[in-house]
Order: C-alpha cells, then sequence, then structure tokens
C-alpha cells in the first residue's frame, strides 16, 4: 500500500516539474532576444564628414511646419517660401 501511495507522489512530482520545465521553454522562446554578438558590441555612432555635407542646417517653413534643408527647394505647395 505505501509502494502505491509514493509511486503516485512520484508520478505527480514529475509531472509537476515537467509542466514548468515546459512553461519556462515557452517564455525564453517568446522573449525577444537579441544575438550574442550584437548584444557586445558598442551600437554605431553618427560622425560627419569634414566637408560639411553630412550635416546641414535646415529652416521651418512658416506655412507647412516642416524642417527642410534651404537648398533642396521647394515641397511643392504653392504658398511655400522655400
Amino acid at each position: 500500500m505505501f509502494m502505491k501511495f509514493l509511486l503516485t507522489v512520484a508520478v505527480v512530482v514529475l509531472i509537476w516539474f515537467g509542466f514548468r520545465f515546459a512553461q519556462r521553454l515557452a517564455m525564453q522562446r517568446q522573449a525577444p532576444r537579441e544575438p550574442a554578438d550584437q548584444a557586445a558590441k558598442p551600437k554605431p555612432r553618427f560622425t560627419p564628414d569634414a566637408d560639411g555635407e553630412s550635416v546641414r542646417d535646415l529652416v521651418k517653413c512658416p506655412i507647412c511646419n516642416t524642417w527642410r534643408a534651404p537648398n533642396l527647394g521647394t515641397c511643392g505647395r504653392k504658398e511655400c517660401p522655400h
């Protein structure tokens, strides 16, 4: 009688730990992961070129409320001054 009880407890414990293991695997699959090589690398930084072409001063248009470089021309609207 005692062996049946121990066997039942062992089966319940085995099922319980199996369920917890399966749940942990499902959580790891859902979590977004970065590859190990990308996590170790520093993120690239913007460094402007020495010629000044990569960085431009922008001007806010009072009509369309957009920021544009003054040498780009008009945005296509009739009332736009740039």
